[in-house]
Order: C-alpha cells, then structure tokens, then sequence
C-alpha cells in the first residue's frame, strides 16, 4: 500500500487540536488517552490524505481516499500505527522543537558588557 499525503499545515494542527478538544470536553472518561489518540490520528489522515494505492474492497476493487474509506483504514491496527509513526509523530516533533527555541530576550545580557557607544 502507498499513501500521499499533504505536507502538516498549520489549519490541519488546528481542526485536529480541536478533535482532541471534543474528546475531553465530553462526559465520558472513560479510555480518554486512547480516544484523543485515535482522534488526534484521526483528523489529521483524514485532511492529509490525497490518495492511495493498494487500498480497495472486501473483493479487492481499489476505493478512492474519502473521509469515510481513510476513517475504515485508520481502524486497521496496522494502518493507524504507521500513519502515526510516519506522519503525525514526527509532526508533532517539529511543532515541539520549535516551540523549545524562543527568541532572545531584548536588551543587553548581564554580565556582558556594551559593544556601542552611547547615544549623544
């Protein structure tokens, strides 16, 4: 099988933040870590995903990539875990890599001593 997907935007992080959030803001508790997984997984394979090869029917006829036949592959084990270890971790890296590196504080760092005049 032979998935291409979109690159991850940040419209994309956004819908699939707001799945989770749907998820936690419900009533039920119950298997909560696994249900924000699934609907993190989830959003993001359904807007990623442009098409496909290799994936059909119970009678082996190719299906096209719509949200209803990725949300049927993404309950595939299989499917679902390489999705999310080829894609959404690695996204989701990125998005943590970058939110470690904040810019500079303004100013002149203590104990380092000014380089330009004063201004006259």
């Amino acid at each position: 099988m032979r998935v291409r997907v979109r690159p991850v935007t940040v419209a994309m992080m956004l819908a699939a933040r707001e799945a989770v959030s749907k998820v936690i803001r419900s009533d039920d508790r119950e298997d909560l870590d696994l249900r924000t997984n699934i609907a993190l997984v989830g959003e993001l394979a359904r807007r990623a995903i442009i098409e496909w090869e290799g994936v059909g029917d119970a009678d082996g006829v190719p299906v096209p990539a719509t949200p209803e036949t990725i949300d049927l592959l993404m309950s595939n084990w299989a499917a679902f875990d390489e999705f999310d270890s080829r894609y959404v971790i690695p996204a989701l890296k990125r998005d943590a890599e970058k939110n470690a590196s904040s810019s500079s504080p303004p100013g002149t760092s203590a104990g380092e001593t000014n380089t330009a005049p004063p201004v006259v």
